[in-house]
């Protein structure tokens, strides 16, 4: 596992070799937090393949709708209660990717050492879940953007439930209508999981539990990262690769939400001519990765975002 580190500057990216694929923990806190996270992590490739095969019911909804009749309307309910209970447990896992990305953020950012590139490395098996973390929030927000029957289906389930609540029994319900505002508000947005990772990072931010500079050092320096590991190819595997050029665009998109000036300003420390390069050029094109850097940032479309900058994602 080497390391190779550099001065940080713009000019001289930060040169360090991270093991995404094999880094383990070393100190008892680092392991601590590590299985924490390989807890809910594990959980996330199951997940992913579970959503991927989410079929709506729209045709019974809008049979229920078109011929409303006591059959066609229990037709529907019944065929969306199992779906609504898929989209509670996709919301409880939200809630847990929350918690996780400060637990990781706020360790990786504040460790003990005051140099953010002796952080990185020391903490490499964190800095490797955060990547994971990332991959997970990333895949699943591509899938929900292909999902548009997830709202339809949650709609229905919450109407019938307002028609017939007198009807029903407390144990047909599969969530509590508090819990059902916040999910309808959760799977509103188009990237739902990163959403939720920008809100929570923004608001430790906020309450300063990570010191405002430490954050934005380390979430620049993971980006610098990352692009020095694809450019150089520091990994075989493609699938690895991938999974790098995903948290190098995710963590873009959540420092320009944290930071005041964002990533594109012409002081930003990121790297993001050389990023946006890469991510442009990368084989197979990664047209969902670059709709997130015009769609998902937050000061891609300012006027003092340079054109030169929006041009390469023009290509």
């Amino acid at each position: 596992m080497g390391i190779l580190l550099s001065i940080f500057s713009k000019e001289s990216p930060l040169k360090i070799f991270l093991d995404l694929e094999n880094a383990e923990p070393q100190t008892e806190k680092e392991i601590i937090i590590y299985k924490e996270a390989s807890e809910v992590l594990n959980k996330a490739s199951e997940l992913l393949d579970e959503f991927q095969e989410y079929v709506g019911c729209g045709e019974l909804i809008r049979k229920a709708i078109s011929e409303p009749n006591e059959d066609n309307e229990l037709a529907a309910w019944e065929a969306v209660i199992p779906l609504v209970e898929q989209q509670y447990y996709y919301y409880q896992f939200y809630e847990q990717i929350r918690v996780l990305s400060e637990t990781l953020l706020r360790e990786i950012c504040t460790g003990e050492s005051k140099e953010t590139s002796n952080r990185l490395v020391s903490l490499q098996a964190l800095v490797k879940h955060f990547v994971h973390l990332l991959d997970f929030v990333v895949r699943f927000d591509h899938i929900k953007m292909d999902k548009p029957e997830m709202q339809n289906d949650f709609s229905y389930y919450r109407r019938y439930v307002s028609r017939k609540r007198s009807e029903l029994d407390i144990n047909d319900l599969v969530v509590e209508d508090q819990v059902c505002d916040a999910m309808s508000l959760t799977f509103a947005y188009p990237a739902p999981m990163l959403k939720g990772v920008i809100d929570t990072v923004v608001n430790f931010k906020i309450k300063n539990v990570v010191p405002e500079k430490n954050l934005t050092a380390g979430l620049s320096s993971m980006v610098n990262v990352f692009y020095y590991l694809l450019e150089n190819r520091k990994f075989e595997s493609e699938e690895t690769n991938l999974f790098c050029l995903r948290a190098m665009v995710g963590t873009i998109v959540i420092f320009d939400h944290v930071d005041e000036k964002g990533t594109f300003d012409k002081k930003s420390p990121i790297q993001i001519k050389n990023c946006l390069t890469l991510l442009v050029n990368f084989d197979p094109k990664q047209q969902s990765l670059i709709n997130m850097i015009k769609f998902s940032t937050k000061h891609w479309r300012d006027e003092k975002t340079k054109q030169s900058l929006k041009s390469i994602l023009d290509k």
